[in-house]
């Protein structure tokens, strides 16, 4: 009765209303505009790609929302087709189409496709099933469609969700509403494996039923270390390689406000401070911006780096795909997106022995909240809570050093996820 109820009102109110809003940003939104161009010739691809399918072989169905849920997938998706599945990908976000472009990523070039979702109207969730007939459907963190929720269940189709995080004071759980309509999808779903164990208490709020819900941990922890591994470092001038380098990681322009004052003074009270500026979304006018403020200071785009000069200070990377190539270089870090919606990846500068800072909206990263409790990183409100940390810790070298040696500690003991999640997708697939 609950799912009928939710099923009529996602498809006569939400969906057609999410569609909507979605067409009117278009021509304002680049990312939107590109993902609705980028589906089209979508079912041709997936006919030709689907054509060449080994059908004595069954499919494992991974689904991610974005560039960040691609990185939990991967350490299943290598260990699964391992176990001799095939393995499709879809996405929500063209940030995930773009990650999966560079040249340097391999661990999905074996997948089958990798490609857009199709809306999640009735019809396109129908089709998709029709031709992919996966085994196995796994969600990756959060990013459920309900549509497609709904009809693979009736197909009697397994369903996994991995490395599921609910934030605190999450809509998924805090109303009756949100409570409701989670619980017609999570009834859905074969088994649902938590990152930490807050978040399997926040769900069970919603389905206290529901007999698999169990703590897994999160396989990003071993896609960043599978990929500090075998990365390819970036090559840095002498004058950065010589310096105490300080990375500003997938900075929103808040974290900007935040933060570039008080790196402009340590500037000039540290010589051998060096600055790499890394925006989230390198458009031009986030590049101008830095350059205007940094207008006194040698600063260098990453396109121009052949002409680096002994005196450079800063470099501002005006190109994706290398951040965490520039995280192993770091002594410090600073990761964007706790001024907006969330904070971004603090795994991957920890991992490399980074000391790192982020903004105030850090609930939606686990090991945030872990790091930021056991004391190894912190949490900055405004541009003097910024300072305060970075001069201490400036005038405090050993200190800052020891503790992005425990902060990689703390990231390599968080291994193991990916292995104990395998063996649950696994499960009953013939």
């Amino acid at each position: 009765m609950t799912q009928r109820f939710w099923f009529l009102i996602y498809n006569l109110i939400l969906l057609p209303l999410l569609l909507v809003i979605a067409k009117i940003l278009s021509p304002f939104k680049t990312k939107i505009r590109d993902s609705f161009e980028k589906r089209e010739g979508l079912w041709e691809r997936l006919e030709n790609n689907i054509s060449k399918r080994d059908w004595q072989k069954p499919l494992i169905w991974f689904h991610v929302a974005s560039a960040g849920e691609l990185l939990q997938a991967q350490p299943l998706i290598v260990r699964c087709l391992a176990e001799g599945t095939e393995c499709a990908l879809t996405y929500s976000s063209v940030n995930a189409f773009y990650w999966l472009q560079r040249p340097e990523q391999t661990e999905t070039q074996n997948l089958l496709l990798a490609e857009f979702l199709a809306l999640d109207k009735i019809r396109n969730v129908r089709l998709l099933l029709a031709l992919l007939q996966p085994s196995r459907i796994v969600w990756v963190s959060y990013d459920l469609w309900p549509n497609l929720v709904w009809e693979a269940h009736r197909q009697k189709i397994p369903q996994s969700l991995i490395s599921a995080i609910v934030h605190a004071g999450s809509l998924r759980t805090a109303n009756f509403a949100g409570r409701s309509f989670y619980n017609s999808l999570y009834c859905c779903l074969e088994q649902i494996l938590t990152v930490s164990e807050a978040d399997k208490t926040r769900i069970l709020t919603a389905i206290p039923e529901h007999p698999k819900v169990e703590v897994m941990g999160d396989t990003r922890c071993d896609s960043v270390l599978e990929r500090r591994d075998k990365l390819k470092l970036p090559k840095l001038p002498p004058a950065v390689e010589d310096g105490f380098i300080f990375v500003a990681g997938s900075t929103w322009p808040q974290d900007e406000t935040c933060i570039f004052s008080g790196l402009q003074e340590a500037l000039k009270e540290f010589p051998d401070l060096f600055l790499i500026l890394a925006p989230h979304e390198p458009t031009e006018e986030h590049l101008q911006n830095a350059e205007t403020f940094f207008a006194a200071e040698s600063l260098l785009r990453w396109s121009h780096l052949s002409s680096a000069t002994d005196d450079l200070r800063i470099l501002l990377i005006d190109s994706v795909g290398i951040l965490a190539g520039l995280y192993h270089s770091a002594k410090m870090a600073y990761v964007g997106g706790a001024f907006t919606t969330g904070v971004h990846n603090i795994l991957e500068p920890a991992a490399m022995g980074a000391t790192v800072a982020f903004g105030p909206k850090h609930s939606n990263s686990m090991e945030a909240l872990q790091m930021k409790e056991q004391k190894l990183a912190s949490s900055v409100l405004n541009s003097t809570d910024f300072k305060k940390w970075l001069f201490d810790l400036l005038n405090n070298r050993e200190k800052c050093i020891q503790l992005g040696q425990q902060s990689k500690v703390f990231v390599e003991a968080q291994a193991g996820a990916a292995e104990l999640c395998v063996p649950h997708l696994m499960a009953g697939l013939t």
